[in-house]
């Protein structure tokens, strides 16, 4: 079974800088960017991952969105908070085998959710993680495949690393 991360969304586009700005000009924008930056990262890690918005203030009802296999995004009912919904959410999956992570920096609901058994990622660890792993997995895809092959698929063109190529080139000449 997989890992939950759950992320406090507001709280995270608010603690970093990039995402407070562009939430000034416009917040679904920020929210979208947020998702974006997340869903990628959770696929990365193995995490099964879930983005809870607050829609307190608003006459919708709880309504969610699934992105893959592994990303859902959540906006809260209209009368619950999403650190209530947070809360709910790990209490109800305690009992599972498996460890919970709250991506928040608020710092009550930090103390509810280690409480109900689940571990806490500030928004600053989380954003350096987040960064880290992009990093890596461009920095593993600029050593392994080629950008554009000068408009051509052929495999030659596309993988970096000579040892590959070489044992690829064996296995051609081998018929």
């Amino acid at each position: 079974m997989k890992d939950l991360l759950i992320v406090d969304g507001y709280n995270i586009i608010h603690a970093w800088k990039p995402l407070k700005k562009l939430a000034a000009a416009s917040l679904e924008h920020a929210r979208d960017k947020l998702v974006d930056m997340l869903a990628g990262y959770g696929k990365s890690k193995g995490f099964l991952l879930l983005i809870v918005f607050d829609a307190m203030y608003t006459e919708e009802a709880e309504k969610s969105t699934k992105i893959g296999n592994d990303c859902k995004v959540l906006f809260t009912d209209k009368e619950e908070t999403a650190d209530s919904c947070i809360e709910r959410i790990v209490y109800d999956h305690r009992n599972d085998k498996r460890n919970i992570y709250v991506a928040t920096s608020d710092g009550p609901e930090q103390n509810q959710i280690l409480g109900a058994g689940a571990y806490r990622i500030p928004a600053r660890e989380l954003a350096e993680d987040v960064e880290r792993v992009r990093k890596e997995t461009a920095r593993y895809e600029h050593d392994n495949v080629l950008e554009h092959s000068h408009g051509r698929n052929e495999v030659v063109y596309r993988v970096r690393n000579e040892d590959v190529l070489a044992k690829l080139e064996k296995i051609r000449r081998s018929k």
